[in-house]
């Protein structure tokens, strides 16, 4: 069952591009924040973004 939280998590990294930023703007810590989104990949069964230094980046994402 997919947890509704993992999507506005999810929402939160695209928007900011960060984990950091979007665990901060949610008022949760990174670790929670990035498991959220691995928890999301893993129901997806794929990778959702990718690293790059302290940014994230989008599959389609400009």
């Amino acid at each position: 069952m997919v947890d509704f939280e993992w999507y506005r998590s999810f929402i939160s990294i695209y928007k900011h591009s960060s984990v950091s930023e979007a665990a901060r703007t949610r008022m949760m810590t990174q670790p929670a924040m990035s498991q959220h989104l691995a928890s999301l990949e893993a129901k997806v069964g794929e990778p959702l973004s990718f690293g790059s230094g302290r940014r994230m980046s989008f599959s389609g994402r400009s």
